[in-house]
């Protein structure tokens, strides 16, 4: 079965209700963008991108406006209401925000 989905966006008020598994995500910062990355979706959101697309990749990119985050790639944790970006020596509050989540198919070859 061919799925009719092969982009999708989703858009949110913030990003910090759609994530289930923080150990799963990372943050990438580059000189140019800041991504969140990873498998830790809601089983709702990961059921509806399934449903969807199949086999999907998917990806947040946040703002770098008023970020504060050196470039490199950050382990994400939440503790309570707030999230830090985490290397093994420093943490970085990454506060939530609107985002547009971009899911893309990512079929078998």
């Amino acid at each position: 079965m061919r799925y009719p989905f092969q982009k999708m966006q989703l858009d949110a008020d913030g990003f910090y209700d759609l994530i289930n598994t923080w150990a799963e995500m990372q943050l990438v910062v580059t000189k140019d963008s800041a991504t969140i990355i990873g498998e830790g979706y809601t089983y709702e959101i990961l059921k509806a991108f399934t449903a969807l697309v199949f086999d999907w990749e998917a990806s947040i990119p946040i703002s770098k406006e008023g970020l504060g985050i050196p470039e490199g790639s950050y382990d994400l944790s939440r503790m309570g209401d707030k999230v830090h970006a985490c290397t093994s020596e420093k943490a970085y509050f990454l506060p939530d925000r609107p985002v547009t989540v971009e899911v893309v198919s990512m079929p078998e070859e």
